[in-house]
């Protein structure tokens, strides 16, 4: 009512009690266009991200299932956990104990009031404050090495990818991968075998034993690591052209897993910054997940901070890195 007064009084004629019809003509013609607005119908919220790029919303975790056409990918995967004989698979001090029931923390198996819980006898809490900074990339079997170890002490390491082209992170190098930037202690150091002592000698607890699998004298560790990557050498090792993302990603997986390799060449091949949370078998980290995802667990876990997606599956999530950050391959055209 107010405002209708207002144009009233801005369109009456001076020193006059009515409108002009000129003044009549543009009074309804301003009326008429703020019914228009009135009735206007409010724009319609825009569909969430995942709906928007076709993929379902992955909250449940699918037990053991996978797509038929995973079946090449899992399997020539799985050749590093053979040839490493399950490194980064289980913690430091991995152990298997029996206590009553409580559903409130991840469980093996629950029988009755009692479950088989998977635990850590070394590694039972976290000594960082920062995650560790890490430049390798996934077809590089000495990278391997670091990462199983990164896995058995359950840390949680943002890892910058430097596959062959990529220009983000390789650029700031001036040595060789992997390349360890530890902001809680300001070390900074190359070459695999030190950071494997260093990783242990500081995040190891006193009866932390570097295994036999990592053990530095040993020729067999790096052919073993190199001839574990060997059938998907292809896979992880070349850059291809992606938005890379302001917050580094989250994902929850630990080495070993082929379903956890399959995700993280996608994250190394578009140059994606990561932040593992390593969750090995009889890591504390298990039951942070089962924590924060009501009760449920499955690795790999994605949580993305630049759209506030989380997803479970590989599939799924390689789906989603390549529809959001992946960018198209550009035409090639032959003379």
């Amino acid at each position: 009512m107010r405002l209708f007064i207002v144009l009233l009084s801005l369109l009456a004629p001076r020193g006059g009690h009515g409108l002009s019809s000129n003044g009549l003509k543009t009074f309804k013609s301003s009326v008429s266009r703020l019914q228009k607005q009135i009735t206007k119908k409010p724009k319609a919220p825009e569909p969430p991200l995942l709906e928007r790029i076709g993929l379902e919303s992955n909250t449940e975790p699918k037990t053991f299932q996978f797509l038929f056409q995973q079946i090449p990918d899992l399997l020539t995967a799985s050749f590093p956990l053979l040839f490493r004989l399950g490194t980064g698979m289980f913690s430091d001090g991995y152990s298997i104990s029996l206590g009553p029931r409580d559903d409130k923390r991840y469980t093996v198996l629950a029988l009755g009031n009692s479950q088989i819980r998977e635990i850590s006898t070394t590694i039972k809490y976290s000594k960082q404050n920062l995650p560790i900074m890490l430049y390798e990339f996934e077809g590089c079997p000495f990278c391997r090495k670091v990462r199983e170890a990164v896995s058995m002490l359950s840390l949680e390491v943002t890892f910058l990818p430097c596959p062959n082209g990529e220009t983000n992170f390789r650029q700031n190098l001036t040595t060789t991968t992997p390349f360890l930037v530890d902001p809680n202690t300001g070390v900074q150091m190359a070459e695999s075998d030190d950071i494997i002592n260093y990783l242990y000698r500081v995040y190891g607890s006193t009866k932390s034993k570097i295994p036999k699998t990592l053990n530095p004298d040993n020729p067999l560790v790096p052919l073993s690591a190199a001839l574990g990557l060997l059938p998907r050498i292809a896979r992880g090792t070349t850059y291809r052209a992606s938005n890379v993302p302001e917050t580094p990603l989250v994902v929850w997986l630990y080495e070993g897993s082929p379903f956890c390799k399959i995700v993280r060449e996608r994250l190394v091949e578009l140059g994606l910054p990561h932040t593992q949370i390593s969750c090995p078998r009889g890591s504390y980290n298990r039951d942070r997940l089962f924590d924060q995802t009501g009760g449920k667990f499955q690795v790999p876990y994605l949580e993305d901070p630049n759209t506030d997606v989380k997803l479970f599956e590989s599939a799924a999530i390689i789906e989603y890195l390549e529809k959001v950050y992946g960018l198209p391959e550009p035409n090639v055209k032959y003379l």
